[in-house]
């Protein structure tokens, strides 16, 4: 007989929350003159990134021109930037 263990999916409940938010790829220079994108949001709607930026460092010896392909590529094929939250809360009593 094969015994089958019992747990309540009652006992931990996870949750997930996503927020989303129309973006853009911009270049900035940093002060060493190496560029970076950044993730410019149309609209402040992800809580976890509203004090944050957001952006990727390119490899040493990307030239701007390199940097503004990757940019058109990016802003002509991503619609939006969101983040998931998993949030796992006990239920009360257990």
């Amino acid at each position: 007989m094969i015994q089958m263990q019992q747990w309540s999916i009652l006992h931990r409940m996870t949750q997930e929350k996503t927020e989303r938010s129309n973006c853009r790829f911009v270049i900035r220079d940093t002060k060493d003159g190496k560029p970076q994108i950044l993730v410019e949001r149309y609209h402040q709607t992800i809580a976890v990134l509203s004090s944050a930026v957001l952006g990727f460092d390119l490899l040493g010896g990307t030239t701007l021109e390199q940097a503004k392909k990757v940019v058109a590529v990016l802003n002509e094929n991503v619609l939006d930037v969101f983040v998931t939250v998993k949030q796992t809360d006990a239920v009360p009593g257990t």
